[in-house]
């Protein structure tokens, strides 16, 4: 198959693109299709960027006139001609709204004409309007219901829609999705989870921590509030008061300040250290740091459509991990085994979830291996695009 997908970032912005479509878009070149993954603008970080990926066409469009709006439908504009370009069989808009959502919508058009006779396909990975993303997000009302428009007509006119989360399945099966596909995000060569630390011992020494038990928090603050984070350590320090919660990441509205300001409040500032946002290459230091990790995930519509890539990320890399019992956690994580799952929002039960890993040195161990094991082998890309695959060639025979 010749395969364009079409995405609304680039490589170097939020992650949507690098670590889901590219990690697909490559296995299926593995498998044998011709793969163009269509980009906006350059964003910083993408550099000159090659023009192609382990056999991965890349194409991004340029910026063009300065006026915003003439700026986007510019972008969008070459973006349909470099998916044209590609002679695609099977147009796969990764995002149900913005440029994929509108490029879906032209190619439907070039199909009503005839001009067009492949598969339009869309993959989703988080649940985008009322109750989603639209809630967390700036924008005008009248943004927030295009959003919400072009996600519905998206799910109900793709003929395959991939899906990262069961919440998801579910929503796209109850909005009119005809053909669903569970697709969870996994493990590409590049994550982070799966790289050797290089120098975790020096970091450590850096941090003022080599004494410490050290409680790890990755996270961009949209799933939780800062202060159950706070209750929850508060927990841990109570049996282990030399312990220290390291958090990674910088939050969408400056959470990190409001956390700094709380602990300073309960008392807790000089256990509080915050790294900020870390390089990809640079995390697995901070993840090797971890005596225990925590991933909070209030139990909300937003979360339980997610499928979180961070947590995915230190089961990976053997962290022994305490999470909230919502939405993908519970796929990621087999209870008691690979990692501790406890009831949403029961910040005391996750504290002292973390406080008795702590105390139990080779049990934590062992579970950090577990998880480490279980996740390089059961999230793979490889065995993904097999099932992306067969789907595409299913829906290929009926149409």
């Amino acid at each position: 198959m010749r395969i364009a997908i079409a995405g609304n970032f680039g490589l170097a912005g939020k992650q949507t693109m690098a670590v889901r479509a590219l990690p697909l878009a490559e296995a299926l070149v593995a498998r044998g299709h011709q793969v163009c993954l269509i980009l906006p603008i350059r964003e910083p970080g993408d550099g000159g960027g090659p023009s192609s990926v382990n056999g991965v066409a890349i194409r991004h469009a340029g910026r063009g006139p300065r006026l915003a709006g003439l700026s986007h439908l510019w972008q969008l504009l070459l973006m349909a001609w470099h998916c044209l370009r590609c002679r695609p069989n099977v147009l796969y808009g990764f995002k149900p709204m913005a440029y994929s959502g509108a490029l879906l919508l032209f190619f439907w058009w070039l199909r009503r004409l005839h001009l067009f006779h492949g598969i339009l396909a869309l993959d989703t990975d988080d649940w985008e309007g009322e109750g989603g993303w639209n809630d967390r997000q700036p924008f005008p009302g009248w943004v927030k219901r295009l959003v919400a428009a072009q996600e519905l007509w998206s799910l109900r006119h793709a003929h395959l829609v991939s899906v990262a989360s069961r919440t998801l399945e579910e929503m796209a099966a109850s909005n009119g999705a005809g053909n669903v596909l569970y697709l969870p995000n996994a493990l590409a060569p590049t994550s982070p989870g799966l790289r050797a630390a290089a120098d975790s011992f020096g970091l450590k020494a850096r941090l003022g921590l080599r004494e410490h038990p050290v409680v790890l928090v990755y996270t961009r603050f949209v799933e939780f509030q800062p202060s159950r984070l706070l209750d929850a350590f508060e927990v841990v320090a109570r049996s282990a008061e030399n312990a220290r919660l390291l958090v990674v990441g910088t939050g969408l509205n400056g959470e990190e300040a409001d956390l700094r300001r709380l602990a300073a409040d309960r008392g807790l500032a000089e256990k509080l250290l915050l790294a900020g946002w870390v390089p990809m290459e640079r995390l697995p230091d901070y993840f090797a740091l971890a005596d225990v990790a925590l991933y909070l995930m209030d139990d909300r519509l937003l979360n339980r459509a997610k499928c979180p890539m961070k947590l995915l990320d230190l089961l990976a890399a053997g962290a022994p991990v305490v999470a909230d019992r919502v939405g993908q956690a519970a796929e990621y994580i087999s209870d008691d085994e690979t990692g501790l799952l406890v009831a949403p929002g029961d910040s005391s039960a996750m504290g002292a979830a973390a406080a008795a890993l702590l105390a139990d040195p080779k049990r934590r161990q062992a579970m950090g291996r577990a998880a480490s094991a279980d996740a390089r082998a059961r999230w793979k890309w490889e065995r993904l695009a097999a099932e992306v695959e067969a789907a595409l060639n299913q829906v290929e025979s009926r149409h």
